[in-house]
């Protein structure tokens, strides 16, 4: 039997990059579309709405009035519709996939609560480069912390509503635990004016830059006197966060509840 997706922000970048996938895909079938109350394609066909024909999908806002037997949800939303999802996780018998960015801690919390009953994954970037950057920098942040200066520049296009992206944030919050510090500790957003003192080495600065159609671009600067380390990953296409994704639907859709990573599901 093929395993039911079920797209929350089916309309957006990352929703229509993860339904075509879906569509390609023998092992998958697209069992619902869902997007925010009041969105002006609600009741059409999903498929007529991006391009590929009539699917027998109509787009709805209801959460509740979702079928999720025997299917995983893939949420590329926003905070609220996150949230509305994690509210209804137990009751419905949801399995999560949560790519949202700008989710704050009382969210993660939420999340943790609900993986006691159902299988839920949270990760701002599912591309298996980008997790693969999550590892290298906590390694190499656990040799250089003490001697070198460490820096997070992120870009991405014009239209992205939060800064710095999800992706920044869990490297900062990667290199802060390194440091024994907490992100809000660590993290310094950009600078401005003239500097009272010489950087500290307990810092860390984050820099976000928006602009033109830039898919996602992260950089991770170890500068030392004499010496520099960079860490970078550059997103080309959407379609890597899509895939990684879909092999993370996959990977949970037979797992028990709890509380799961990527490290999880690449073994990273």
């Amino acid at each position: 039997m093929a395993l039911g997706i079920i797209i929350v922000g089916a309309l957006g970048r990352m929703g229509v990059e993860v339904a075509k996938l879906v569509l390609e895909d023998n092992a998958l079938k697209l069992n619902a579309c869902i997007e925010y109350p009041g969105h002006p394609k609600i009741g059409e066909d999903y498929g007529t709405c991006i391009g590929m024909g009539n699917l027998g999908i109509k787009l709805t806002d209801s959460v509740t009035g979702v079928d999720y037997s025997n299917s995983v949800v893939v949420d590329f939303s926003s905070p609220q519709a996150s949230r509305t999802l994690l509210k209804n996780a137990e009751e419905k018998g949801m399995k999560l996939v949560i790519c949202t960015t700008g989710l704050n801690e009382e969210d993660l919390k939420m999340a943790h609560a609900v993986s006691k009953k159902v299988p839920v994954i949270v990760s701002p970037n599912t591309s298996i480069g980008v997790n693969l950057l999550f590892s290298i920098t906590q390694m190499v942040a656990s040799k250089l912390k003490d001697d070198f200066d460490i820096e997070i520049i992120e870009a991405h296009h014009r239209f992205k509503k939060d800064a710095p992206s999800g992706t920044a944030k869990k490297l900062g919050e990667i290199v802060a635990e390194e440091m024994g510090l907490s992100y809000e500790e660590a993290v310094v957003n950009g600078r401005e004016g003239i500097q009272s003192q010489e950087r500290s080495r307990n810092v860390i600065g984050m820099h976000a830059i928006r602009g033109g159609d830039i898919v996602g671009d992260h950089t991770v600067l170890f500068a030392g006197m004499g010496e520099r380390v960079e860490l970078r990953h550059i997103a080309q296409s959407r379609v890597i966060l899509a895939r990684g994704a879909i092999t993370t639907a996959k990977w949970i859709a037979n797992k028990p509840a709890g509380f799961y990573t990527m490290k999880d599901v690449l073994g990273f």
